[in-house]
This record gives structure tokens, C-alpha cells and sequence, in this order.
């Protein structure tokens, strides 16, 4: 797992976990598997996707259907995947699902963590950010420089302000992120959408690799989707007769993320990134 980098901003210490973190613990237990269990022929590659329902986890994979030694071994495979990954301190749980699948569930903590990295980053090192973003849209060439859908590119610049004006909203209620904590972030809505923002990365390189945007700019536009449902159904900024506490500030933390990761990602489009519409 990825140590945090940022400052401690809660009684609680925890660190982030990345999508790519669990494909390196999943290969993992995989090269500690049983010889009887993996097939020394398969592609190791580990697939990672966000289930379909919240309810299945944070994450899912069918890498055991892919390498076990054969079909009567698939289930003795995701079992001993899924007892590798339990004892991380950041899984909450691990479960075999159907002829063979590994949901994964990260607790309150490790999920938020994105989220708080992010902005963590940004306060940091702005020039930083920039740089790395100029290199990767470099990288990427022409991909980035081709016209992005431009209906899908209007929900993104619509999701951007949206966020933005939840966040004014909570400036004007004088609310900070001084007392927010990771773990309150456990709404199923804003598991989503930490999930959602942990995708990007993934999405990006996708796109790199394949020189075509569509894989971004479907992560980024499930990150406007879930941050729409999500302000639809908690608020960041309490109604005047409800006391402001860390789980605003952790709200708006989440907020301030969003802004970034959407903010970021029309730039790499090519696109801006208004903060009215």
C-alpha cells in the first residue's frame, strides 16, 4: 500500500489505496499461490473494475477465472487471493462471488484517502501539478489535441460548476478542512464517488496507450456523474440550524477533489473548466 504522503489531518492515521496497489497485492498472492492452483501458462495481468452495484464492494476481479489451473480450481484460487487480501489492514472485506469472482471492499479510511492525497498535492506543489500535466498531455500527443465529444465534454464543464459553487457555498458558511477525517466519508453515494476518482489514473493511461479518449473521458464523466448524486444527497454545507462539524469539512474536502480531478481533466481535453455556468 501507498504510505500517506500528506499531513495527518484527523486522530486516526491511514494511508491511500490505489487501484494499482491492489493489482500489485492481488499478483502477489498469486506468485504465492499453490502450483496446483495457477496455470503456468495464464496471463497474470490482474483486471480491476468497479462492480455495478455498491453493495458487491469497491472493487472486483476475475482473475482467478482467468489463471486457475483449471475450472474445478477457480474457487480454491479466490479463496486464497481473498485470505491474502485480508490480511491488509485497508480491506474491510474480501469475498468470493459467483463461479469464481474476488469483491473487494476497502474500509472508510483507505477509500477517502484519495481524496485527501489530492488536495494534499495540490497545496503543495500547484507548479508541480501543472508540470506533470503538461508532460503527460505531452506524452499523449495527439490524442488530446483531436476534439473531444463535446456533449460530453459540456456534463464534465456543467459537473465543474456545480462543484464549484458547492464549495463557495461552504466557504460562505466559513466551513474549513481543518477537522476533517477520512473515515467519515462513508456515505454509500461517496464511496462511488472515491472510487469514481480513483479510476482517473487508470483511465488516462488507458487512453495513452491506446491513443484515443474515450476511456478518460468515461472515468471523468463517472466522476461528474457520482459527484451529482452525491451533492443530491449530502450536504456539505448544513442548514443554519445545524451545527458545522468534521463531517463537513470532510465533505468539503471531497468537494475540493473533485474540483481538481475534473478541473485537471478538461485541461488534458483541451477543454476549460468554468467555475459558473
Amino acid at each position: 500500500m501507498t504510505p500517506d504522503s500528506s499531513p495527518q489531518t484527523g486522530p486516526e492515521y491511514s494511508v491511500r489505496v490505489t487501484p494499482e496497489d491492489l493489482q500489485t497485492a492481488l499478483a502477489r498472492a498469486l506468485a504465492t499461490a499453490d502450483s496446483g492452483l495457477v496455470s503456468p501458462g495464464a496471463d497474470s495481468e490482474v483486471d480491476l473494475v468497479a462492480p455495478a452495484r455498491h453493495g458487491l464492494g469497491d472493487w472486483s476481479t476475475r482473475v482467478a477465472l482467468r489463471t486457475a489451473v483449471e475450472p474445478g480450481r477457480r474457487l480454491a484460487l479466490a479463496e486464497h487471493l481473498c485470505a491474502e487480501l485480508r490480511l491488509l489492514p485497508e480491506v474491510a472485506t474480501a469475498v468470493v462471488a459467483g463461479p469464481g469472482f474476488v469483491n473487494i471492499g476497502l474500509t472508510d479510511s483507505a477509500r477517502a484517502r484519495v481524496a485527501f492525497d489530492i488536495i494534499a498535492a495540490a497545496e503543495s506543489s500547484a507548479t508541480g501539478t501543472e508540470a506533470a500535466a503538461t508532460e503527460s498531455r505531452r506524452c499523449c500527443g495527439s490524442l488530446f489535441d483531436a476534439a473531444a465529444d463535446d456533449a460530453a465534454v459540456s456534463v464534465l464543464q456543467r459537473g465543474h460548476a456545480a462543484a464549484c459553487r458547492e464549495r463557495r457555498r461552504a466557504e460562505w458558511a466559513e466551513i474549513t478542512t481543518d477537522a476533517a477525517e477520512p473515515s467519515r466519508l462513508n456515505h454509500p453515494s461517496e464511496a462511488r464517488l472515491l472510487t469514481a476518482i480513483a479510476s482517473v489514473p487508470a483511465g488516462l493511461e488507458r487512453s495513452c496507450r491506446l491513443g484515443e479518449s474515450e476511456p478518460f473521458l468515461s472515468c471523468l464523466s463517472l466522476v461528474a456523474a457520482a459527484a451529482e448524486d452525491w451533492l443530491s444527497r449530502c450536504a456539505v454545507t448544513p442548514t443554519i440550524d445545524v451545527d458545522i462539524t468534521a463531517l463537513h469539512a470532510s465533505r468539503l474536502v471531497l468537494v475540493r477533489a473533485v474540483i481538481i480531478v475534473l478541473a485537471a481533466g478538461l485541461r488534458q481535453l483541451g477543454a476549460s473548466a468554468p467555475e459558473r455556468i
